[in-house]
């Protein structure tokens, strides 16, 4: 990872200072783990995926959190924000990125959001739309789970709480990046880092979450929201024809298919990733 993060700063980035994760202010909004490089410049919120933590977008923060007043944060229950009860739905986690916004006073939020994190931006951009700027929606889908992924859900809930959670991870993680990425041990040893962070209670929480979201086909027709979409070319969890669906919600958008990555586009393919949504983010901020 190293070699390509190398890379992704000397293409996407001219500057030669870049934050790090350290550099950035360390908050706590009602009980959520949030960075915030609070420079004073156009707001960029990255929401992470399932079952992971803000580290996802390391590289993230490095390219970008110097041009944008980059944020980010842990989902209620992963990483290092607090847990409550672990009983989550999809609303509390639209709430929480929509109370973010507004505590640190974030005018005009373009918010980027992966699979998990795409579920949510959509969720609060029907609530409160006027939040937003742009939204990114990497590797996610407007449509609910159908009845197969609401078993599935429920079948990944009780593995876990009946002591099989390696079992379930190391089933879902295949499914995380492309087949060839798989193979890629320091990519691979990343992932299983983040996910090891989180406790057994807050990923099933997440799932709960994941099950409770609201079916989003149709309700962005008359959205005039520039939109970016954004897909890995080999995911077989949120597919390149989801990505398309989303496109054509979205009158205003455009979409970008990410070579040589699967569901986690972003750690898989940074510099690429990057370029697309350093063009998307100049288009629409100037």
């Amino acid at each position: 990872m190293h070699g390509a993060h190398a890379r992704t700063q000397k293409t996407v980035h001219s500057a030669t200072e870049h934050i790090k994760f350290y550099d950035m202010k360390n908050l706590n909004i009602n009980g959520l783990a949030v960075k915030d490089s609070d420079n004073g410049k156009i707001p960029l919120l990255f929401v992470h995926a399932f079952p992971l933590s803000l580290k996802m977008w390391e590289n993230q923060v490095s390219t970008f959190g110097t041009d944008y007043r980059v944020v980010t944060y842990d989902i209620r229950g992963l990483g290092k924000s607090s847990q409550n009860d672990n009983q989550f739905m999809m609303e509390t986690y639209a709430d929480d990125l929509i109370n973010l916004i507004n505590v640190l006073k974030l005018e005009k939020v373009n918010a980027a959001g992966l699979s998990m994190g795409g579920y949510i931006i959509q969720r609060a951009l029907l609530k409160n739309p006027e939040l937003f700027k742009t939204v990114i929606l990497a590797d996610t889908r407007l449509e609910r789970d159908s009845n197969d992924g609401l078993s599935s859900r429920a079948t990944a809930i009780q593995r876990i709480k009946t002591g099989k959670r390696q079992e379930f991870l190391e089933t879902f993680t295949k499914n995380l990046v492309s087949s060839e990425n798989f193979k890629n041990k320091e990519l691979m040893s990343k992932i299983y880092s983040i996910i090891e962070d989180n406790n057994d209670e807050g990923i099933c929480g997440a799932l709960l979450a994941l099950a409770t979201r609201s079916d989003n086909v149709g309700a962005f027709k008359n959205c005039n929201m520039p939109a970016l979409v954004i897909v890995g070319e080999h995911d077989v969890l949120t597919p390149i024809e989801a990505g398309i669906k989303i496109k054509e919600e979205f009158r205003n958008s455009e979409m970008h298919v990410i070579k040589d990555s699967g569901h986690l586009s972003n750690m898989e393919n940074p510099v690429e990733f990057n370029r697309s949504l350093k063009g998307f983010l100049e288009k629409h901020n100037e």
